[in-house]
């Protein structure tokens, strides 16, 4: 290897590292620009630089690989691919990479305020975002065959006439697809949303995708269920149309009890774990229901209101450990299951 390539190479690490170093130093210029937008009310400015510094930091490093090209006289090609259309592809890249991300930001952060104030779902704008980000990589790759100099129209006019084969061969994904589209417009099923599926099965909602809902369920499991199976089937949603739901505790109690004062003491046990446990439903007063004449006991519930479903496993352990100790208290038995036989002779 001559001197003059020694120090070509040389020459281009350097200009390579520079860049690199500059990478972080924008980056950190960046940060503190961001210190000082977090002072504004709005969060969104915050939000968009955020998102611009991993890009500009990649952008940074494909400058410094371009000018350590440019300003030497190393150079490959291979078969009319050299260094530009390599960088004209990466470059393509990026720039969609970063338009997904900043569009990321702005429907994440417009889709917030719009379901606050109930404008549209907030499920919607994830799904949008999905399918904005989908179409700005297809814009890309559309630059990207244009450059290299393949025709976009006869490409087109090819998939129009294998469009019907192709629509054959993903009956599925097209019905997952469009099994997807009736769950967010139908506004019912949200993300974040807690469901009970035909089988039993309680899960929370995590993500609606072009082909299969994502649900995660109370064990910390996650299911991933096809869009048209979701839809095909009946589901239970404890969050539509409102997340304040009744749960129930069930008991029983002695045949000889004095059911006036067992209403009383299981209505006061209720309140108690409203009040206890930071309940803030309105107008939330425990309901007594007795509901049979069971073998051993005479059975009950009790109904409480509560905010949403994720409190329910809190709330009723609560409920039945107040139930018993307030029985206990007030001397009210409750029994335990048995079975009288009778043998004659």
């Amino acid at each position: 290897m001559n001197i003059f390539l020694e120090n070509q190479i040389i020459k281009a690490v350097l200009i390579v590292l520079v860049f690199y170093v500059g990478s972080f130093i924008v980056t950190f210029i960046m940060s503190l620009i961001e210190k000082v937008t977090a002072k504004t009310k709005s969060d969104i400015d915050d939000k968009i630089i955020e998102a611009a510094k991993l890009p500009v930091r990649y952008l940074s490093i494909l400058l410094g690989f371009f000018f350590a090209t440019e300003l030497t006289t190393i150079n490959f090609a291979y078969k009319d691919f050299g260094f530009n259309d390599l960088f004209y592809l990466l470059i393509s890249i990026l720039v969609a990479f970063t338009v997904s991300r900043i569009v990321k930001v702005l429907l994440s952060w417009y889709g917030g305020i719009a379901s606050e104030k109930s404008y549209l779902n907030e499920t919607m704008f994830i799904f949008l975002r999905k399918v904005i980000s989908f179409s700005v990589y297809m814009i890309a790759l559309v630059f990207i065959l244009g450059h290299f100099g393949i025709e976009i129209g006869p490409l087109i006019a090819g998939l129009g006439v294998a469009g019907l084969a192709i629509a054959l061969g993903l009956k599925e994904t097209m019905a997952n697809l469009f099994a997807a589209l009736f769950l967010v417009l139908d506004k019912s099923i949200n993300v974040g949303d807690h469901i009970q599926l035909e089988d039993g099965t309680k899960a929370f909602i995590e993500d609606i995708s072009w082909r299969s809902v994502r649900i995660r369920t109370i064990a910390g499991n996650t299911v991933i269920v096809p869009n048209s199976k979701f839809v095909g089937q009946n589901i239970s949603s404890y969050d539509y149309p409102e997340k304040e739901m009744t749960t129930s505790v069930a008991v029983g109690v002695a045949y000889d009890s004095d059911l006036e004062k067992v209403e009383y003491v299981a209505k006061q046990a209720g309140q108690a774990v409203i009040e206890e446990e930071g309940v803030k439903v309105k107008e939330n007063n425990p309901t007594i229901r007795f509901q049979m004449l069971g073998p051993s006991s005479i059975d009950l519930s009790i109904y409480l209101r509560i905010e949403n479903v994720k409190d329910e496993g809190k709330i009723k352990s609560a409920l039945i450990k107040k139930v018993i100790s307030e029985f206990k208290k007030a001397e009210i038995e409750i029994p335990f299951p048995q079975m009288d036989v009778v043998i004659k002779k």
